[in-house]
């Protein structure tokens, strides 16, 4: 099973750097709001990717993290699915819940059972924690709710948590929000993946508080 998915992952891979060679690079850079160089007709472009930055060297299509972290398939497809699909549109004030996003209403469900149940498991009485995890990501304070952040995994891509502590009157609740324009910047099946993505991140940064407080 592992190796039919990787073999997925990586025609999906090779296919994202294909479409990449065919298309106006330098345009869609603009557009994902990235820095490149150009030496030799060799790109070289930063890609900030939550507290790291990873850099993508294009005809190539390699991957270095300047964590030393490796960079899995899953992050490098939607890296590339992002610079691919980028609008160039700004991001806004206004957000919106993933039902809203255009086309992903249907698939609600399964965001709820992968990015927002396992936080509510972890997080759903402990705000405290909630908020202390999303400020060790770099992640900016918000005034939603008891606890509330929005990390940007991508440049043009905020997610904002907000999370109503539980008590024993009220069943904790998690609301998870995007920009509007996210469907122009990444294909709908990626946007449960970077939202997993984010989700597991909170996660580890609170396993690793706790391992450091013992």
């Amino acid at each position: 099973m592992e190796l039919k998915k990787h073999k997925a992952y990586k025609l999906a891979f090779d296919i994202a750097c294909n479409e990449l060679l065919a298309t106006n690079i330098e345009t869609q850079l603009v557009r994902a709001g990235l820095e490149y160089t150009v030496t030799n007709k060799v790109y070289t472009v930063t890609i900030p990717f939550f507290n790291d930055h990873i850099t993508l060297t294009f005809p190539e299509c390699s991957f270095k993290s300047s964590h030393a972290h490796t960079v899995t398939l899953v992050t490098k497809i939607i890296i590339l699915h992002y610079i691919l699909h980028a609008s160039g549109i700004h991001v806004g004030d206004h957000k919106i819940p993933y039902e809203d996003i255009p086309g992903c209403r249907s698939y609600a469900p399964v965001f709820t059972n992968r990015v927002i149940k396992p936080l509510l498991s972890a997080f759903g009485y402990s705000s405290h924690s909630f908020l202390e995890a999303g400020l060790s990501l770099n992640g900016n304070q918000e005034p939603y709710g008891n606890a509330s952040f929005t990390l940007t995994p991508l440049p043009r891509i905020p997610i904002t948590f907000i999370l109503w502590e539980g008590s024993y009157e009220f069943s904790p609740s998690l609301t998870i929000l995007f920009d509007p324009s996210i469907h122009t910047y990444l294909p709908l099946e990626d946007i449960v993946v970077i939202a997993k993505l984010t989700s597991t991140r909170i996660l580890k940064a609170a396993r690793l508080h706790y391992q450091k407080e013992d």
